[in-house]
C-alpha cells in the first residue's frame, strides 16, 4: 500500500479487508477522514466510550453512512449514544453480524427504546442477520426492552448479559402468565422463555457476573431443544460440583465453559466435565481455589483441548500438570495459563515444551520457583509462541533469556553475542528465537539488566512489551528496543528508576507505532521527555506519567494539544 496510488488502490479490495478495524475516536476525527472510509470498506467499526456531543453525533453517522453497507460488526461499547443517535445509524447497517451495546447504560435509561412502531420497524429490516448480540453491563435493561431487541434479531446465535441486573427469585408476573414485558426488571423468567424459542439457534451463552445459583442453571440446562456450544458462567460463586454436574448431563454439545472465579467448586468439578464432555475444547477455571492435583492429572481425556486456566489455582502441582498434560499427545492445544500456580518448577516446563511444540500462549507469571532453565527450553521448543508472559519469576537472569549457561566470571554484550551465534538452536537458545512472539510480559524480573535486554529483545513483529520494575534497566536497553523492535505498540517501562529522558527520546523517535506508553514513576524524567513525546508519538492514545515529580502540568497540557487522539492520560501526583 505504501509503493505507489495503483498498489494502495489494489490494498483497498474488500477480500484484504477483511480483519481491518476502524477505532474512531471522536470528536477529533475530521470530515475528510470520515469520507474516506466509503473507499476502506472495512468490516468492522468500533466507537467506544463515545460522548454524548452533537460533533460526535454528527461524526458517527457520517461513518455508518459512508462503511454501513460493507459493516458487519458495530461495537457501541461505553458509549453515551441516545436513542435518536441509535435509529439515525441503524439504517445504513444492512449487513451486520455482530452489535456491541455493552455499557450504553444511556441508551436503555428512558427504556424506550425501539417503542415506536416505525423504529421497530426500521431496526427490524436493518439488523435482521445480527447473530452476536452483546448486552453485558447494562443497568437499565428490561423484559420489555430485551424483548423488543431480540424481536428485531431473530437470528442471534451468540448472545452476552454478562455483568447485568437478572432478577432469578422476584417474579412480577402473575401466576400463569405467558407474557412477560416488564419495564423495570430483567427477569430469568423472561430469558429462559427466549432460550425456549431460541434455543435451536443459540450456539454461545454468558451469563458471567450475574449472580446466577444452582437452581436456575439446572432450569436453563433443561430447556428443550437447548444445545449450546460455549457457556460463560464466571464469577457466580454460589456454584457447586453438582451444579455443573447438571449442566453438563444435559448440555452434552459444550465445547468451551468458564467457571472462573466460581470459589465452590472443587476438583469433582473437572471429573465431571471429563466424563461427560469428552470434546471439550475450552476450559477456564481461574480463581478456583479449591482445585487440587486430581483436578490436572487427567486432561489427557480431553484430546480435543485447546485451551486450559489454573491460574490462582495453588494447589495444582507440577507433578499432577506432567501427567495431564504431557504424558500423552495433546496436539490441539495452543494456549496454557498458570499464573500464580507457586508449585509449578521446570521440570513440568521443560517437559510441555518438549510435548507440545505447538504451543501459542503461555502465561507463567509468579511462577516463582521457575528458573533459566525454563527459558531455555520455552525458547528452543517452542518456536510458534505468540505470547509469552514470566512476569515475577524473580530467579530469571539475563543468561535466561539471552540462552546462555551462567558463566564464572561476567561478560560483555558483545561476547553474549558471538556466543548466541556459536549456541544456534540447540538446547539452552534465547528468547530471540521466537520469531514470531508478539505479546512479551517480562515485569518484576529483577535480576534482568542492559545485558540481557540488548540481546534478547530482537523481535520483528512483537507488538506489546512489559519490563516494569527491573531496577537494572537503563536507557541502554531502551536504545536497544527502539532499534530491534520496529513494530512495538505498547510499552510498559514503570519503576524502571535508571531510566533517564534520553532512553525515552530514543523510544519515541524510532518506535512511530506507539499506541500506549506507561513511564509512570521514574524520578529521573523530567519534561524534556513530554517534548518528545509531543513532538514524535502521534499514534499514542494512552500514556501514564504519574508520580514523576519533575513534570509540571504545563507540560501535560502541551501533550494534550498536540496528541488530539490521546484518549486516556494518567498523571496522578505529577
Amino acid at each position: 500500500a505504501l509503493v505507489n496510488r495503483q498498489w494502495y488502490e489494489a490494498s483497498l479490495d474488500p477480500i484484504l479487508q477483511t480483519n481491518t478495524v476502524f477505532h474512531l475516536l471522536t470528536p477529533f476525527t475530521s470530515g475528510s477522514t470520515v469520507r474516506s472510509f466509503g473507499l476502506r470498506k472495512s468490516p468492522n467499526l468500533v466507537l467506544n466510550d463515545m460522548d454524548g456531543s452533537s460533533r460526535s453525533k454528527e461524526i458517527i453517522e457520517k461513518a455508518c453512512q459512508h462503511l454501513g453497507q460493507h459493516l458487519h460488526s458495530l461495537s457501541l461499547k461505553g458509549s453515551d449514544i441516545t436513542e435518536g443517535t441509535f435509529m439515525a445509524i441503524v439504517p445504513h447497517c444492512g449487513n451486520l453480524r455482530r452489535l456491541d451495546l455493552s455499557l450504553c447504560n444511556s441508551l436503555f435509561l428512558s427504556g424506550n427504546l425501539l417503542k415506536k412502531a416505525s423504529h421497530l420497524q426500521a431496526a427490524k429490516k436493518a439488523l435482521a442477520n445480527v447473530q452476536d448480540l452483546d448486552l453485558s453491563s447494562l443497568r437499565h435493561l428490561s423484559d420489555c426492552t430485551f424483548n423488543r431487541l431480540v424481536t428485531v434479531m431473530p437470528h442471534v446465535e451468540k448472545l452476552s448479559l454478562a455483568g447485568c441486573t437478572i432478577s432469578y427469585e422476584f417474579n412480577p408476573y402473575p401466576a400463569g402468565s405467558k407474557i412477560c414485558a416488564s419495564t423495570s426488571v430483567l427477569t430469568f423468567l423472561n430469558i429462559r422463555a427466549y432460550l425456549e424459542q431460541q434455543g435451536k439457534k443459540l450456539t454461545s451463552l454468558n451469563l458471567s457476573k450475574t449472580g446466577l445459583s444452582g437452581s436456575p442453571l439446572g432450569e436453563l440446562a433443561e430447556v428443550h431443544g437447548l444445545a449450546i456450544q460455549a457457556l460463560n458462567i464466571a464469577g457466580n460463586r454460589d456454584l457447586t460440583d453438582q451444579d455443573v454436574l447438571a449442566l453438563v448431563k444435559h448440555q452434552t454439545s459444550l465445547t468451551s465453559l468458564d467457571v472462573g472465579m466460581c470459589g465452590e467448586l472443587t476438583s469433582q468439578t473437572v471429573l465431571h466435565i471429563q466424563t461427560y464432555l469428552p470434546q471439550m475444547q475450552y476450559l477456564n477455571f481461574a480463581k478456583c481455589r479449591h482445585m487440587k492435583d486430581l483436578a490436572a492429572s487427567k486432561f489427557y481425556t480431553l484430546p480435543c483441548l485447546q485451551y486450559i486456566s489454573f491460574a490462582e489455582c495453588p494447589q495444582i502441582s507440577s507433578k499432577a500438570l506432567t501427567a495431564g498434560l504431557c504424558v500423552k499427545p495433546m496436539t490441539h492445544l495452543v494456549s496454557v495459563c498458570l499464573a500464580h500456580c507457586t508449585l509449578v518448577r521446570d521440570e513440568f516446563v521443560e517437559m510441555l515444551a518438549k510435548a507440545i511444540p505447538n504451543l501459542q500462549e503461555l502465561d507463567l507469571t509468579s511462577c516463582l520457583a521457575i528458573t533459566d532453565k525454563s527459558v531455555h527450553a520455552i525458547a528452543a521448543f517452542l518456536s510458534g509462541l505468540k505470547h509469552l508472559s514470566i512476569a515475577w519469576c524473580k530467579r530469571i537472569t539475563d543468561y535466561g533469556i539471552v540462552g546462555l549457561e551462567k558463566p564464572t566470571d561476567e561478560i560483555t554484550q558483545e561476547e553474549a553475542l558471538v556466543l548466541q551465534d556459536r549456541r544456534g538452536a540447540g538446547v539452552g537458545a534465547g528468547l530471540h528465537r521466537l520469531a514470531g512472539l508478539r505479546v512479551l510480559d517480562l515485569s518484576m524480573c529483577q535480576q534482568l539488566s542492559d545485558l540481557g535486554i540488548t540481546c534478547a529483545m530482537r523481535f520483528r513483529e512483537l507488538v506489546s512489551l512489559k519490563l516494569n520494575m527491573c531496577p537494572e534497566l537503563t536507557d541502554h536497553s531502551l536504545v536497544g528496543i527502539a532499534t530491534n523492535v520496529p513494530s512495538l505498540e505498547e510499552l510498559s517501562v514503570s519503576q524502571c528508576h535508571q531510566v533517564t529522558d534520553d532512553g525515552v527520546t530514543e523510544v519515541v523517535k524510532r518506535l512511530h507505532r506507539l499506541t500506549l506508553l506507561d513511564i509512570s514513576c521514574n524520578v529521573r524524567l523530567t519534561n524534556r521527555t513530554l517534548a518528545a513525546i509531543s513532538k514524535y508519538c502521534h499514534c499514542l492514545h494512552k500514556l501514564d506519567v504519574s508520580l514523576n515529580d519533575q513534570m509540571s502540568h504545563d507540560a501535560l497540557d502541551r501533550v494534550q494539544y498536540h496528541l488530539p487522539h490521546l484518549v486516556s492520560l494518567q498523571s496522578r501526583l505529577v
